[in-house]
């Protein structure tokens, strides 16, 4: 063995001497820069081992508790992702069955949760926070004590290890591929329940393929947001002490006499000093005589200084890099005009990903769940198709609703955009706008009948002509001239 592979045996990969003096800077050590943690790399599945991923969700659920800006950023995923719920519109081709299958399904998401505790939109929205705080949430397929195809939602600390047994890597059984078999959770007795694969929906935005498990995606905030905690408090503790002190006196003696700060009477007074009490009872307030070198001044605290609030903004703004624009989550008052467009864009763009993720781990299997069940069942009829649907997301955030809501009719109006992708992006479905429009029509013609007055009255839409209901009056006979 020469010397240089016994270096190489001896040294951390880290500091490995072949890759110094390398064209890469990135690589070559100095003494002016720290060392990098970690070695040669590997899988994520070696690098995120079960306790380094037990105390990122630990930390990650204090600062979900304490931190009113983690917070922030956790509920401005959940409102705008989900929002009030993604619904689903099935895609069979039957129109009829569609309409029954949606009808269905919202009527199973009322009470889908196991517990009977929350709605299939509660769900969802619960899912989305578990996804930030601790990486993942996981969702088992399941039915109720009647039969009926519930769902049972599973936090991340309750797929974890048996180790009395081995077979899993960090509570997920997997085959020779690296596909899970099963999901090994812990259950409120302390024992194990071994899931089957094909009945639990693991939730996550996967971020590497060699990862079996997720990390919470507030990770990398984690020691910015504890340290801005710490600094917080010892800051209110130096404001308190200082707002303690009101006035200081200062002398030249170095020293203050035992009998108190002020004096009003003694060797700084006159021969015939003047009476305290009978100023203070013509000019009002206090007067107070202090000995020769004296000087009392009020205490003018400078903390918090403008540059620790400066230093807590980047503590901010680099902990929210990665999961929401800062600028959206906390102070927009710094950026303008095209600036906010940018902001909301990025945003809206991460709220689309979530969605995204919600809709292919959750919806789309829990829908094909509870359909499929439903036919199974006769509930429903089999047709072609029937496992096809879309999701329709809440409404998208805007900065210029009404710039907005103007190019989309003139979009709708050349044909550039469809009535349905309309219709999407308000978080409704053209279906049911259609519906409620004839309904509206109907109603407005049925009452025009019945009061005999012109529909014109009731209802004129700008740039349409409404013909009246009402029969046209034979025209008034030709007046003779008077004298004739």
């Amino acid at each position: 063995m020469n010397i240089k592979s016994l270096l190489a045996s001896l040294i951390p990969p880290i500091l490995n001497p072949s890759t110094w003096f390398s064209p890469f800077e990135s690589v070559n050590p100095s003494p002016r820069r720290g060392l990098v943690p970690g070695y040669a790399p590997t899988d994520a599945k070696r690098e995120l081992t079960p306790s380094v991923r037990k105390e990122q969700v630990r930390k990650a659920r204090y600062l979900h508790k304490n931190s009113g800006f983690v917070r922030e950023l956790v509920g401005n995923m959940a409102l705008y992702a989900t929002g009030d719920g993604i619904r689903v519109q099935a895609q069979s081709g039957n129109a009829d069955w569609n309409r029954a299958a949606e009808e269905y399904f919202e009527l199973w998401s009322a009470g889908c949760e196991v517990t009977g505790r929350f709605s299939f939109e509660e769900c969802q929205g619960l899912v989305c926070r578990g996804i930030d705080i601790d990486g993942e949430y996981f969702v088992h397929k399941t039915r109720d004590e009647h039969g009926e195809p519930r769902i049972q939602l599973i936090e991340s600390h309750r797929v974890t290890d048996d180790y009395s047994k081995s077979g899993s890597t960090d509570g997920v059984v997997l085959n020779a591929y690296g596909a899970p078999v099963a999901y090994r959770v812990k259950q409120d007795d302390e024992t194990f329940l071994d899931l089957p694969a094909q009945a639990v929906l693991h939730i996550y935005e996967p971020e590497w393929a060699s990862a079996v498990r997720a990390h919470p995606s507030i990770q990398h905030s984690i020691n910015h947001i504890l340290d801005e905690i710490e600094l917080i408090a010892l800051e209110k503790h130096a404001v308190k002490d200082n707002a303690d002190v009101a006035r200081t006196i200062t002398t030249e003696r170095g020293s203050i006499d035992d009998n108190g700060d002020f004096v009003l009477t003694g060797e700084s007074a006159e021969i015939d000093p003047s009476d305290p009490v009978k100023l203070q009872e013509i000019v009002g307030g206090k007067m107070v005589v202090l000995k020769p070198g004296e000087k009392l001044e009020s205490y003018q605290p400078n903390r918090p200084s403008p540059t620790f609030t400066g230093f807590l903004e980047h503590i901010r703004r680099d902990a929210a890099l990665g999961v929401l624009p800062f600028e959206f989550a906390a102070d927009s008052s710094k950026v303008g005009g095209a600036g906010v467009r940018l902001v909301v864009a990025k945003a809206d763009r991460r709220f689309s990903y979530r969605q995204m993720i919600i809709e292919r781990r959750m919806i789309r299997p829990v829908w094909m769940y509870v359909i499929g069940d439903a036919i199974n069942r006769g509930l429903l009829q089999p047709v072609a198709g029937w496992w096809k649907m879309s999701t329709v997301p809440p409404r998208r955030i805007t900065v210029d609703a009404g710039r907005e809501a103007q190019q989309n009719r003139a979009d709708v109006e050349t044909g550039l955009k469809t009535l349905t992708d309309h219709y999407n992006e308000l978080g409704t479905t053209l279906a049911k706008e259609i519906d409620r429009r004839g309904q509206d029509a109907k109603l407005i013609l049925e009452t025009a009948e019945k009061y005999g007055v012109p529909i014109d009255m009731l209802w004129k839409p700008n740039g349409m002509t409404v013909t009246s209901n009402l029969p046209d009056e034979p025209p008034l006979p030709a007046q003779q001239p008077a004298g004739r």
